[in-house]
């Protein structure tokens, strides 16, 4: 994985991170985020941000009417159920509306406190730890995934769930927030679900789904 992550940050460079949001803004927008683009969850967070005056406000809230501020994001009824759910719980589990206190959580349990929850995957978790704790944690993804299966990372009946177990003793220690980002950026432009680029990819050499492929006929 050294040599997969040391290709794409010549590819790609080394991302940036942005500010830290709090821990339960990070949950609640990675929550939105699931099968949707991230337009449209900027959309449907930041209506749900101008729609309710805080956290508590939005717990308070009918499900239907937080289904309606969220729309953009798709799945409304769902995910507003889900996060109706999980700060209804926060409140009374906690006295407050805050995550902050998983600052001071190792990693497991931070991560099993939140997969606790409906709708909260082990992806989820880390997405929101990786980007509002600052944590060492690589989430994988759809694009991720299949990734990890055309080079071999990952066997082909290996799921999204298990590919977090089965990727994270092999990425690099101090860089799993900047391969987790450059791969996507890889998986979205080059290594596509569909007719991926391999012509222009650095990687075939050592890839086990291009030498599946077809040689190109002669003209």
């Amino acid at each position: 994985m050294r040599l997969l992550a040391d290709d794409l940050r010549r590819r790609f460079g080394v991302p940036p991170r942005k500010p830290r949001a709090g821990i339960l803004d990070a949950l609640i927008q990675t929550l939105l985020s699931q099968s949707t683009t991230d337009h449209n969850r900027d959309l449907a967070f930041g209506a749900l941000k101008r729609r309710f005056k805080g956290w508590d406000e939005v717990a308070a809230a009918r499900p239907a009417a937080l289904a309606r501020v969220i729309r953009p994001a798709g799945l409304g009824n769902q995910k507003a159920g889900r996060i109706s759910a999980f700060l209804r719980w926060l409140k009374g589990e906690r006295g407050e509306l805050s995550l902050e206190f998983l600052h001071a959580a190792s990693d497991e349990e931070a991560v099993a406190l939140l997969t606790r929850h409906k709708g909260v995957g082990v992806k989820t978790a880390y997405v929101t730890l990786m980007l509002a704790s600052s944590r060492d944690l690589f989430p994988v993804d759809v694009h991720i995934h299949r990734i990890a299966r055309r080079l071999g990372l990952i066997g082909p009946r290996v799921t999204p769930e298990q590919a977090h177990g089965a990727l994270a003793p092999l990425v690099p220690p101090g860089r799993a927030h900047e391969l987790h980002m450059n791969l996507l950026a890889f998986g979205r432009t080059v290594c596509t679900a569909r007719s991926p680029k391999c012509g222009g990819c650095g990687l075939r050499r050592h890839c086990p789904f291009y030498k599946t492929l077809p040689s190109p006929k002669a003209g």
